[in-house]
């Protein structure tokens, strides 16, 4: 027997994602966004509200507070600590923006970022997600289940792709990012399983090929030392 959802904290959560998206916004504003009764829609936001999610601003709007952060800092925290300090060290190698990514189920997201300090730079906030078929710069990442229950991707990656990112240990894409050119590497735990990556991002006009290969050979560096991290073996 199915088990029945609450539909009433379906529409909550759906509230808080499209409340994080636009915030500030107020209740008929938000209600029109997310095809709810406006007053269901009061309803929640004051429960959350009462609740320390959300605030009201005298504007009348409403912002999500940090209780959300306090949440969302503990999603794979243990690789978040062992990688920053390595992540801080390849930025300074590099000069370009450096991404700590996570799997959530067949996603990666970001989970870390440090930019780049140069006037011109790629800024990718914290959390955003990248479809995990999208490159062969995840294939490492899938296993021979999801394969079997994923549809193949619109522009499936070449053998001669993986084949790259298997013996070089790293990838090179120049279509993650608009005009931009990301070098990177998988992230592994102590069993050998494929937990992050450690990517560098640059513009295209100050990233050749050349430089994007050494970003590469940088980022192979440093998702292995965080690896080693995570087993405590440093």
């Amino acid at each position: 027997m199915a088990v029945k959802t609450i539909q009433s904290v379906e529409n909550a959560l759906t509230v808080v994602e499209a409340l994080a998206v636009a915030q500030p916004i107020g209740v008929s504003a938000l209600a029109r966004l997310v095809g709810l009764d406006k007053n269901a829609v009061q309803r929640i936001l004051l429960t959350l509200g009462q609740a320390g999610w959300i605030r009201q601003l005298d504007s009348g709007e409403w912002h999500i507070t940090s209780r959300a952060l306090q949440i969302g800092s503990r999603y794979t925290s243990g690789l978040r600590d062992a990688a920053r300090t390595h992540l801080e060290q390849l930025q300074q190698q590099t000069g370009e923006t450096v991404l700590l990514f996570a799997r959530d189920g067949l996603q990666m997201v970001v989970l870390d970022a440090i930019d780049s300090a140069h006037a011109l730079r790629m800024t990718v906030p914290i959390g955003t997600a990248v479809p995990i078929t999208r490159a062969a710069a995840f294939d490492a990442f899938l296993t021979d289940t999801d394969r079997a229950e994923l549809p193949p991707p619109p522009e499936p990656p070449t053998k001669r792709a993986l084949a790259h990112v298997r013996s070089t240990g790293f990838f090179v894409l120049d279509d993650l990012y608009p005009n931009a050119v990301a070098a990177g590497a998988p992230v592994f735990d102590q069993h050998g399983t494929p937990v992050g990556s450690v990517t560098v991002v640059g513009p295209r006009a100050r990233v050749d090929a050349t430089a994007a290969r050494h970003f590469g050979e940088l980022a192979a560096a440093t998702a292995q030392r965080i690896g080693a991290a995570l087993a405590g073996l440093t």
